[in-house]
């Protein structure tokens, strides 16, 4: 916890002094003495006040797991131990979705895992992000000993990201004409001699457009 009610950095009793007694050796050496066991006493004032809080207990935690029943296993990381504590502390009379994830993220570095209800099938769905869990068993063990026995939970990991799709490809355009010249022509013969000459003139134009 912070202590901004009390001065943190170290006190110089002589600032609050005329100047000229500094200049005297054996008044200096006695309040830089003094200065030093005021700054002692200032530390251990906001020691022992941590003492008075779960989240900033450290030697006087045990007095804490005492109270609440919980046999102290010293090998444990000491923000386990204070989640494990506060979740015997906290106890609702009825457990809601925002208790959960308030329990939850008790175990959670990142504070970051949310609950999905599927209240039709009596389940819920716990999620976080990935490597984010301080410890699986005791996360596990909380859950369970707050949630409905009818209730059925799954602890799973997710993974957020962004993916880009890149594309590359060309695009033709490409238009054929085609030009029907059909051509006919007819001779009509008399009873007589008939002389017929002709031509057939074709005439063809391909266009091609490409892109």
């Amino acid at each position: 916890m912070t202590h901004e009610w009390m001065r943190q950095d170290a006190v110089d009793i002589l600032q609050y002094l005329p100047a000229f007694l500094s200049r005297s050796p054996d008044f200096k050496s006695t309040n830089d003495a003094d200065s030093k066991e005021h700054d002692t006493i200032r530390i251990a004032i906001q020691d022992v006040l941590d003492q008075c809080y779960v989240a900033s207990a450290t030697w006087g935690l045990e007095r804490w797991e005492e109270l609440v029943g919980i046999t102290t296993d010293t090998t444990l990381d000491i923000n386990i131990r204070r989640q494990n504590v506060l979740s015997k502390l906290q106890n609702p009379e009825s457990v809601t979705k925002v208790f959960l994830t308030n329990l939850v993220n008790r175990y959670i570095a990142d504070k970051a895992g949310f609950i999905m209800s599927y209240p039709p099938e009596y389940r819920i769905e716990i999620l976080y992000h990935g490597g984010q869990v301080l410890d699986y068993e005791k996360l596990r063990n909380a859950v369970q000993t707050y949630i409905p026995a009818h209730i059925g939970f799954k602890l799973i990991t997710y993974t957020t990201g962004t993916l880009i799709h890149y594309g590359a490809g060309t695009v033709q355009t490409y238009t054929k004409t085609a030009v029907d010249m059909t051509t006919g022509y007819a001779i009509s013969v008399k009873d007589m001699t008939q002389y017929a000459a002709g031509a057939v003139v074709h005439n063809y134009k391909k266009v091609r457009i490409g892109g």
